[in-house]
């Protein structure tokens, strides 16, 4: 199977961008109906430069899901999307800079700003989004994160969360566990192995959550997890 990973791939004889504005064969766009929406797709296309070869469930869809949520969330709590939707486009620039291993998000501010000054995204909103995206994650999640101060930092901690969260979130799991070479689990608890990621993380997501909309679609998300995760270990024992 061959994957695309240039700017534009041939499907069906159209023509199509991939990624910073996926076209899919089927459904519909991941970003919602705003995704098109100034200044979004220019805001996009130079994340994706950052992003492009991503593997571990850190990419443009990724994003894209992240921000139809923060769009959802600002609609129904009244926050300014324009803010939620550019912050939700640059969260994770984190994850590909520093030494390899991701950074502070708070380090990649720079970055931020100079995507969204080409962007011609005014400057209030610029440290609106700064903020966002330096409160939104710590790479040492189980130690103290900084916190949110403003609605929308809120709403795109709560969305980047979500998106770790049910079926997708297993995936992600799985997926980042391949690169990063962990193990599937160790029973003995020697080795960090993807199951164990759900016992430190992602089984804990629900109660860090801020909005009530954010926490209403994470009672299914968080069922779905809890499950699969009992499944897994009774499969490993042979008693299911």
């Amino acid at each position: 199977m061959t994957f695309m990973t240039t700017d534009e791939s041939a499907v069906d004889g159209e023509t199509s961008t991939e990624l910073s504005d996926p076209t899919p064969r089927t459904g519909e766009h991941p970003g919602g109906p705003r995704h098109s929406e100034t200044p979004f797709p220019a805001v996009a296309a130079d994340v994706r430069e950052y992003l492009d070869a991503d593997s571990s469930g850190h990419d443009m869809y990724h994003v894209w899901r992240v921000f139809r949520l923060t769009q959802r969330f600002a609609g129904e709590l009244s926050a300014d999307r324009m803010v939620t939707g550019c912050a939700a486009l640059t969260h994770d620039l984190h994850r590909v800079l520093g030494d390899g291993t991701g950074c502070d998000p708070e380090e990649t501010l720079s970055e931020v700003a100079q995507i969204l000054e080409g962007a011609n995204v005014g400057r209030d909103t610029i440290s609106a989004v700064q903020h966002c995206v330096a409160v939104h994650d710590d790479l040492a999640f189980r130690q103290e994160n900084p916190q949110p101060e403003t609605l929308e930092a809120k709403i795109l901690r709560d969305a980047d969360n979500l998106d770790a969260m049910g079926a997708v979130g297993i995936a992600r799991t799985f997926a980042f566990g391949g690169v990063h070479e962990t193990p599937l689990w160790d029973p003995e608890g020697d080795v960090y192995s993807q199951l164990y990621h759900f016992e430190d993380k992602l089984l804990r997501l629900r109660e860090e959550l801020h909005t009530e909309p954010a926490y209403t679609l994470a009672e299914d998300r968080h069922a779905f997890l809890e499950e699969f995760y009992q499944r897994f270990r009774a499969e490993w024992h042979g008693e299911a």
